[in-house]
Formats: structure tokens, C-alpha cells, sequence
């Protein structure tokens, strides 16, 4: 779910989410019941960013991501496809501790130029999202060390995490709260692997992982995901360091619900292996190429509108005045049948 607005040199702009429309009884992402992590134990996190800070002083982290190499980051399809406004000027904030330092130019954005994701995904709620994974090229290297580049879970790591009760650790930049970010440090939080039987509610296939979180009596709420944390990671730590195993992709829309069956559905990155190598060596076709050009010239279509289901639509002062007084737009994947990037 893609978080607030931000106006550079100005208030922030309360927002709602922004893709997909969720009722009540719906689905989305953020981290509940977190504390705050250190980048040093998880140098591959990166963001996402909704990036006019040198145009119209807009700006946002909507997703989160992390470092496969110098050229390309690993994140959640939905975060990406079918949005030209946000894909057009989505920028990386690489291993971002705290969200102050990209407007205080500790973190450089790096713009993405190319978008990667399968043929197969489908941004449909009733199918549960399928193959909700991307890959985003950037248009200049990352200024990071290789030793931050994720360890992505293979095959043959699945027998070892893959039993009911495996504890893993979940991080992202996102709400803390349904509707509410109350820390702009980096959280995590930590759940457990469920059987599917187990998540019947979140309709999961045999790509995907569902989780559940420790109830907490402080919050009234179970450790989840939220809003703001579709795309990123969710790490196993087999003894020696954390391999990423999943891409936070959905949840109840009530973040951390502690009704419902679960608490966050992933994609699960060892089923995917193939296609990002595919990716990373040249042999997949992007399907968003995006220059500097386009960013300078982008207008919206007819059709395209900043107040419906998609958030796409160029910038104007109308719409300005329409985030200053908190119109919703959204951003994260919502599932109708249960509550909860």
C-alpha cells in the first residue's frame, strides 16, 4: 500500500492507500507490533520511492525491495505493474535506516528504467495475486558493497524452512498501524510458517507462504505486515546468515487482525530462481522501459485518473490541492475475503 504523500519543504500530506479499493473485510500490508532494525543486519533492504522531489517536491517510499546487484533489485509486481504514474518516477533508496535521510540527501534516489515481471501475473484478488514478483533495472549502479546483496533462498533450501511453526523475520518502511505510520525507522517483526490448511482464508498457491504473528495484549494485534511493506523481504536465518525466502505481497486489511487465520501472505522467491536469473542475464524482455524523456514529458490518458482505482495521472495543482485536504488514493493488494504492501 503505497503510505502518504510527502511535499518537500512543506507538511505532510495525509493519503490512504493507493492501488486496489479493499472493504472492510479485505486485504493489505504494513509492519505491526515491530521494532526498530538495524541496515547493518540487513544490508539488502532498499525502497521504493514515488520520486518529483526536483519537480513538483512530491515524494513518498510506497514499496519496499532488496539488492540483487549493482543494476537491479528484487520487489512485489503489484507494486509496479499497471501504474504508469508511480512507475514512471519510481526511484531506489538503497539500505534506507530511516525515511529522513533521502530528504536530507544522506540516501541518493537512483531511478529505475526498466521493469521486469512474469506473463503470468495476474493483479486479480480472486486468484490471490499469482507470480507477484519483479525485478527493477536502475539507470546507474547503486553505491552499495556486494556484501549487500541478498542471499536469495534455492530448491534445495525449502526442506529446511519449510515446516509449520519455522520462525522468520519480516522489515519494511511501512505503516505501523492500520491507516498509521508511527515510526519512520526501519521495523521488523517476526512470524510463523503455517501449513495452507492452516491459512484456508488467504487462498495461497504452492508459490506462496502465509504467515502468522505472537498476539500482542499491548496492541490487540498479531506481528504483521502493512501497508508500505509490499515488495519486501521476508527473511529465514539458517544458522549462519538471512536468506530472503518471500516477497511480502498481501494481507487482512485489518493490519494484524487478530481474527484472521494469518497475518501476511508472501511470494515465495525459491520457486522463482529460474526467471530471475532469466532476468538478470539479458534473456527476459522488460515490460516498462522508462527514460528521462518520458519523466519530462509524462501526461496522463484520457482514461488515466489520480482518483480512482490506479493512481496514475500527471501532477497538477488541482490534485495538489486534492492531497493537501487527504483525498485516499491506493496502492497495496486487498483480499475481500479476509482483513488486513
Amino acid at each position: 500500500m503505497h503510505k502518504a504523500f510527502r511535499l518537500a519543504a512543506c507538511a505532510v500530506v495525509s493519503l490512504g492507500s493507493v492501488h486496489a479499493v479493499a472493504t472492510d473485510e479485505g486485504a493489505s500490508t504494513y509492519i505491526i507490533n515491530g521494532i526498530s532494525v538495524s541496515i547493518q543486519t540487513f544490508p539488502s533492504f532498499s525502497s521504493l520511492y514515488f520520486d518529483q522531489l526536483e519537480t513538483s517536491g512530491l515524494y513518498q517510499n510506497y514499496c519496499g525491495a532488496t539488492i540483487l546487484d549493482e543494476y537491479h533489485v528484487l520487489t512485489a509486481a503489484h507494486c509496479i505493474e499497471g501504474d504508469s504514474y508511480y512507475y514512471t518516477y519510481t526511484s531506489i533508496a538503497p539500505q534506507l535506516q530511516n525515511e529522513d535521510q533521502v530528504l536530507n540527501g544522506s540516501i541518493s534516489l537512483i531511478r529505475g528504467s526498466e521493469f521486469y515481471y512474469p506473463d503470468t501475473f495476474v493483479d486479480s484478488e480472486a486468484q490471490s495475486w499469482p507470480d507477484d514478483i519483479a525485478i527493477v533495472k536502475l539507470e546507474t549502479p547503486l553505491p552499495v558493497d556486494t556484501s549487500a546483496y541478498v542471499t536469495l533462498a534455492s530448491m534445495s533450501d525449502i526442506s529446511s524452512y519449510d515446516a509449520v511453526g519455522t520462525e522468520m523475520v519480516t522489515i519494511g518502511h511501512g505503516y505501523t498501524r492500520s491507516g498509521t505510520d508511527g515510526s519512520d525507522d526501519l521495523q521488523g517483526t517476526t512470524q510463523r510458517l503455517l501449513s495452507r490448511s492452516d491459512c484456508s482464508s488467504a487462498g495461497i498457491s504452492s508459490k506462496q507462504l502465509c504467515l502468522i504473528g505472537d498476539y500482542s495484549p499491548d496492541t490487540d494485534l498479531l506481528n504483521s505486515t502493512c501497508g508500505g511493506d509490499s515488495g519486501g523481504p521476508l527473511y529465514w536465518y539458517n544458522g549462519n546468515q538471512y536468506i530472503q525466502v518471500g516477497i511480502t505481497s498481501y494481507g487482512p486489511t485489518q493490519c494484524g487482525n487478530p481474527d484472521s487465520d494469518y497475518s501476511s501472505a508472501y511470494t515465495e522467491v525459491a520457486e522463482y530462481r529460474g526467471w530471475i536469473a532469466d532476468v538478470l542475464a539479458g534473456r527476459e524482455l522488460p515490460k516498462i522501459i522508462v527514460t528521462e524523456f518520458d519523466r519530462e514529458n509524462y501526461t496522463p490518458d484520457e482514461e488515466d485518473t489520480v482518483f480512482g482505482d490506479e493512481s496514475g495521472g500527471a501532477f497538477s495543482w488541482m490534485w495538489l490541492l486534492t492531497l493537501i485536504i487527504g483525498r485516499s488514493l491506493q496502492s497495496y493488494r486487498f483480499k475481500q475475503r479476509f482483513p488486513e504492501s
